[in-house]
């Protein structure tokens, strides 16, 4: 396996995030994006971890990636959040059970 296919992924980002904070003044979801990664292939799953430190508040969510999507950011919108600290990660799946990690984006969610 090459060191290329082991590296790490880079963090996902948080629309509107500024310096680490986000704050929601009432907008009905937050935006994260997780962008084109080396690799990028049809069929892949990209897995959302929005780890609020709170079970109930937490969040896993799924996407697989279209022909038309390879090359393109995958967008995940989180509908309801509270305010607090948050770790943003993501991982990417092949078809075979490949699996590589993002870094973490530690960001504050403020009113």
């Amino acid at each position: 396996m090459s060191d290329a296919s082991v590296a790490q992924l880079a963090a996902p980002s948080v629309d509107g995030a500024v310096d680490g904070v986000v704050v929601l003044n009432g907008s009905p979801g937050l935006t994260v994006r997780v962008e084109p990664y080396p690799r990028m292939t049809r069929g892949d799953e990209v897995q959302l971890r929005w780890d609020t430190g709170v079970l109930r508040t937490s969040l896993i969510d799924r996407r697989v990636v279209g022909a038309d999507e390879v090359g393109r950011s995958t967008l995940f919108v989180i509908g309801r959040s509270t305010p607090g600290t948050i770790r943003v990660s993501y991982l990417v799946g092949r078809p075979g059970g490949d699996w590589r990690s993002s870094s973490a984006l530690t960001l504050t969610v403020r009113r």
